[in-house]
């Protein structure tokens, strides 16, 4: 039997969010409120569910990140893991790489951009929200749909097609924090929820 071991990211590998952290590595502090205040139009509507989170997150990072090729974010994406390791979570961290030494498959789903996230876990799979870039910069749109909630089972069905017929071949261990995470531990055969 295969063993996959399978983690979100935000609040699961690490202790704070990510994206909140990568806007104030950029803008500070102040930048993030000012960048929030800006898009406050539809966080609201977000919170009464008449916009989707998706196009909230492309507006927010369209806002902040816009104006960078495709280049210069993932240059300034290093820069920040470089000096962000510490927001990993040590114990699941180190577990989590102790199965990769194992010979186990490891994976990161997140919702967050792969842009940072796999330079923050380099040494494990990542499949994250894809963003599109164009000779202007980040085009205020994701190639693909937010790696939330049921899509993070979509995304690990696509990557590892023999799941589809032969699930029962695999025994998955999965790590979660939050509601986005809900379908993936239920299709787990282990699933954590981590507080």
């Amino acid at each position: 039997m295969k063993k996959l071991f399978v983690s979100d990211f935000d609040g699961t590998l690490t202790t704070v969010d990510s994206m909140m952290s990568i806007i104030i590595f950029q803008r500070g502090k102040l930048g993030l409120a000012l960048a929030l205040l800006r898009i406050m139009p539809w966080l609201a509507l977000m919170m009464a569910r008449l916009y989707s989170n998706q196009r909230t997150k492309e507006r927010l990072l369209h806002h902040c990140f816009g104006r960078m090729s495709k280049e210069e974010f993932d240059s300034f994406c290093q820069r920040f893991a470089d000096a962000h390791r510490h927001i990993l979570r040590t114990d699941l961290y180190l577990r989590l790489k102790e199965e990769k030494e194992k010979g186990n498959e490891v994976v990161v789903v997140t919702a967050s951009p792969e842009n940072w996230v796999s330079r923050l876990v380099p040494e494990f799979k990542v499949l994250g929200t894809k963003m599109e870039f164009r000779e202007n910069g980040f085009t205020g749109r994701f190639l693909s749909p937010n790696c939330y909630g049921p899509e993070k089972v979509c995304r690990l069905k696509q990557e590892y097609p023999d799941l589809h017929e032969h699930r029962n071949e695999h025994y998955i261990t999965a790590f979660g924090d939050s509601r986005g995470d809900k379908e993936l531990l239920e299709f787990a055969d282990e699933g954590h929820l981590i507080k």
